[in-house]
């Protein structure tokens, strides 16, 4: 966790400066090669020592919301948020430097302009000064912005190896010698300069992001725009969809966490050309749905044991993407909500082309479906209804924080159906898939999508009948009886690969 810091210290310090980029240069920024950024945040995640301890917090928070009565979970988060409050920076941070009394508007200077006078942003601003493509953005006056500026402390709170009230990790035990060892050699390493672009471009919003929009927003747009999640090009113009950064805020006392880990500390400044700020604990661009899951195994290993025993999670991550995917994760306990005798099967030789069926039926590719927008890849099929100067290209789930939407989804199963309903109130929302299984974390970004999690394990339906799986329908608080082995068997014979099929697993993303 030390290595972090001086991961992005030693590049600002060892990046040559460029010269001064005109101020034209800007639109170069939406037009850069978006998969060499993709590229440069997944190979710093699998190049980071012991990348788990990144999201140790995520994982935690992931299992307070599925463990528990709803009356728990906000008890609990709002319990924790707290304590982190008294935890956080002392006297709440200042970023532009300023005697008290301010009124935190500052529109005499521009975003830029204020982090450089700061005294508290140093090290960020650091690193704007060596990317002048950023600076130039943040010191334009025609376009609004907002931004979420790490302090100094908070990157030194990844430098110290913990967040919050998060201990250190991987120092344990026998081998914690040879960890260390490992953390000194990756020290040295320098991230990419395409890693740090990537990193400044995520805590950049496009627009006017004040508090009560931050709260009633369950995810924001970004300037970091992966390949990936990019539309296809169509003759009018080719679709940039922004990296979305996850917001939750739990009700009545207006916390806020994005990324389930960062939390907003201090006043917003208003700046001339947008707004600012401060966090208390910088937003890392993610990794990939398989990465993600990888990476969280107190939730997920059965998930990630099946991707791997089928050879399904190596071709997602090798699948040519237009427009993201969606992968519905179900947990652990989902997985042993099966019972004993489905999942031996599951995981035996006999089983496992019915497993990777049964995965297959998660995973949607070419649409990503946030809880508030939706990705769409066929360029014929974009939606564009923005509201306001976000600009990112995505179909809006509601209005003024209340709305409904119903999708049906085409999974990597020969386009077996996946039904989502999602319906939102405030900061209130539910999503339930096929009718019955809830969502019980929403919106894990991904570099390639977006994870949601789900309590049970979705059955395809009957490929002739069209009823969806009965499997531990949890509506009551009660499971249903056990599938057999027969009834799941014949359930997913129809959807078994042929050597035909098979051999077509390139053009999985046409399905």
């Amino acid at each position: 966790m030390r290595s972090v810091l001086f991961l992005v210290a030693a590049t600002a310090a060892a990046l040559a400066t460029r010269d001064d980029a005109k101020r034209d240069q800007i639109v170069l920024i939406e037009n850069q090669d978006s998969t060499a950024d993709a590229n440069a945040v997944q190979a710093w995640w699998d190049a980071f020592p012991n990348p788990g301890s990144l999201l140790s917090s995520v994982e935690e928070r992931i299992t307070k919301s599925i463990r528990g009565s709803k009356l728990d979970n906000f008890l609990s988060l709002a319990d924790s948020d707290s304590d982190d409050e008294d935890e956080g920076e002392e006297g709440n941070p200042h970023l532009p430097h300023g005697g008290h009394g301010d009124d935190h508007r500052h529109e005499d200077k521009t975003i830029y302009e204020l982090i450089k006078d700061s005294q508290h942003a140093s090290k960020f601003a650091k690193l704007l000064e060596e990317h002048g493509e950023i600076k130039q953005l943040l010191d334009d006056e025609e376009h609004n912005y907002t931004l979420f500026v790490p302090t100094d402390r908070a990157l030194d709170r990844i430098h110290g190896g913990h967040h919050g009230h998060h201990g250190h990790h991987g120092h344990h035990g026998d081998d914690g010698g040879n960890d260390d060892d490992g953390d000194r050699k990756h020290r040295h390493e320098k991230p990419s300069k395409e890693f740090i672009l990537a990193f400044l471009k995520y805590h950049i919003v496009p627009g006017l992001y004040p508090a009560h929009r931050i709260q009633t927003s369950r995810t924001l747009p970004s300037e970091l725009h992966p390949a990936a999640l990019d539309g296809a090009s169509t003759r009018r113009h080719k679709q940039h969809h922004p990296q979305r950064i996850r917001a939750f805020t739990v009700p009545i006392v207006h916390l806020t966490r994005l990324n389930f880990q960062t939390r907003l500390v201090g006043p917003e400044f208003h700046a001339k050309n947008g707004i600012l700020r401060a966090v208390d604990f910088p937003l890392i661009p993610p990794p990939s749905q398989t990465t993600v899951v990888r990476l969280l195994p107190g939730q997920f290993s059965t998930l990630a044991l099946a991707l791997e025993t089928t050879g399904l999670g190596g071709e997602l991550d090798r699948l040519e993407r237009r427009g993201g995917g969606t992968l519905f994760a179900p947990t652990n306990r989902a997985w042993a909500a099966l019972g004993p005798r489905l999942n031996a099967f599951l995981f035996s030789d006999p089983g496992r082309r019915y497993l990777r069926a049964l995965l297959r039926y998660h995973v949607v590719v070419n649409e990503t479906l946030y809880s508030d927008a939706y990705y769409r890849g066929g360029g014929e099929h974009d939606h564009d209804d923005d509201d306001g100067e976000d600009g990112d290209g995505a179909a809006r789930v509601g209005d003024a924080g209340r709305g409904y939407l119903h999708v049906d989804l085409p999974s990597l199963l020969h386009g077996a159906p996946i039904s989502v309903d999602i319906r939102t109130w405030k900061e209130f929302v539910s999503i339930v898939v096929n009718g019955f299984a809830r969502v019980d974390v929403r919106d894990v970004v991904a570099d390639d999508g977006v994870v949601q999690v789900v309590r049970q394990v979705l059955i395809p339906p009957h490929k002739h009948r069209g009823a969806h799986g009965d499997v531990g329908d949890e509506n009551e608080g009660k499971s249903k009886r056990e599938m057999s082995v027969e009834e799941l068997k014949a359930r997913l014979e129809p959807y078994l690969e042929t050597p035909e099929t098979t051999s077509g697993r390139d053009n999985m993303g046409d399905l």
